[in-house]
């Protein structure tokens, strides 16, 4: 299996300004249980495993960094070849749970995946998502797939 390079990139003036906010006693350094909201913040999408491997904490108050320190991280995580998923594997993802195999998938079965699989997402989040992202459904629950793939990758 060839591996994917993740084409992140981080600026390090941006992770910087973003720290700052994080920052809540303005001490040049962020509490590690913001670690992954940081990639958020910056458009970019992690997996919570990779995020945990450099330094992630699952608790306030438990680690520090300084933000060149967070930057430096940040540049590793990103080297990781799985730290993030792609189109193609979420195109695979939803072939798995369409029944009909004609493109389409429940719109309900989605917002399982999306709120209980991986990083899992508030379900009031979800919703926003499915709202904003996914076409309506029809008269039978389902959705095409492709369409809501397109909008949440960027390719729409």
């Amino acid at each position: 299996i060839p591996q994917i390079k993740s084409n992140m990139s981080i600026n390090a003036d941006e992770v910087k300004k973003i720290c700052a906010i994080y920052d809540w006693d303005a001490k040049g350094e962020i509490d590690m249980y913001y670690f992954m909201d940081i990639f958020y913040a910056l458009g970019m999408n992690i997996i919570k495993k990779t995020t945990v491997k450099f330094g992630q904490t699952d608790d306030f108050g438990k680690k520090f960094c300084k933000y060149d320190e967070v930057v430096k991280l940040m540049q590793e995580a990103v080297k990781e070849p799985d730290s993030t998923g792609n189109y193609h594997d979420y195109v695979e993802l939803c072939k798995l749970y369409d029944k009909n195999e004609n493109g389409t998938i429940l719109l309900a079965e989605l917002e399982n995946i999306l709120s209980n699989l991986g990083d899992m997402i508030p379900k009031e989040d979800c919703q926003k998502m499915l709202d904003e992202l996914a076409p309506k459904e029809d008269e039978d629950g389902l959705i095409p797939y492709t369409p809501f793939l397109d909008k949440l990758c960027g390719k729409a």
